[in-house]
């Protein structure tokens, strides 16, 4: 496992390269650029306005990946990642806030064992620093397969349900609903999910993946989101998948 002072320069040319003014690509859009001896893999196009880029480093641990997120203002959140998906590092860009997980953990979150067994269970501790100060997260949650599989965009995903909670400010904070998981990527990606504040409050999202493209695919690094975007927003119908048995 890499330290968090072997981590730091990454993390610094991670962040300088999301804030640099990106390329110009062929068709007359943008690219998003990745930091040197990093090289980028994977951009999705979801719901909710969002498109995310993944790449992976030359000094990481294998199976390790980094993914940026953007909306429709530029990139607002960066993680880092291993390759049983743990949530080693986080970082909300426009807070200045940053999540590290705790360890060892108690029940690791395990990739391997969610495509083994079909479930996952987790029990895990996150630190968050931010300009209010230093907390602690202590998670509970699980995944697990629900036998079902959606085609989207020529790629197969596995269909799954979630749920995690933490213990906040006057109660828990839950969210659950249904993700997707591609083997070959080894990610997760986002779906129909519902948050519960503490004080009862809900909040429903749809991060679905439309579309992904791969290096040399139309599309690769593009920084604008096309799903959902603008007058879009509020109305977010469920997309239509391929649902395979």
């Amino acid at each position: 496992m890499m330290t968090r002072k072997g981590l730091a320069p990454l993390v610094a040319a991670a962040i300088a390269g999301l804030s640099a003014a990106p390329l110009a690509a062929q068709d007359g859009g943008r690219l998003f650029q990745v930091p040197e001896g990093c090289e980028a893999f994977l951009t999705v196009q979801s719901r909710s306005c969002l498109v995310s880029h993944h790449w992976r480093c030359e000094a990481d641990p294998e199976g390790s990946s980094w993914r940026a997120t953007l909306d429709q203002d530029g990139a607002f959140y960066l993680s880092f990642t291993d390759a049983e998906f743990r949530w080693l590092r986080s970082w909300s860009l426009r807070s200045g806030s940053n999540d590290t997980l705790i360890e060892p953990e108690e029940d690791p979150a395990s990739l391997s064992e969610l495509l083994a067994t079909g479930r996952d269970a987790m029990v895990f501790s996150i630190r968050e620093e931010s300009t209010l100060g230093t907390f602690q997260r202590d998670y509970t949650g699980y995944d697990e397969l629900t036998g079902e599989s959606v085609e989207v965009d020529g790629r197969t995903l596995l269909v799954t349900r979630f749920a995690y909670q933490y213990d906040a400010a006057g109660g828990t904070r839950r969210t659950e609903g249904n993700q997707f998981v591609h083997e070959g990527w080894r990610l997760f990606f986002g779906g129909l999910e519902t948050t519960t504040r503490p004080d009862g409050e809900t909040f429903e999202g749809n991060f679905s993946p439309m579309e992904f493209a791969e290096a040399g695919e139309r599309g690769f690094l593009s920084v604008e989101p096309i799903y959902d975007c603008g007058d879009m927003m509020s109305a977010l119908p469920s997309p239509v998948w391929r649902v395979r048995q």
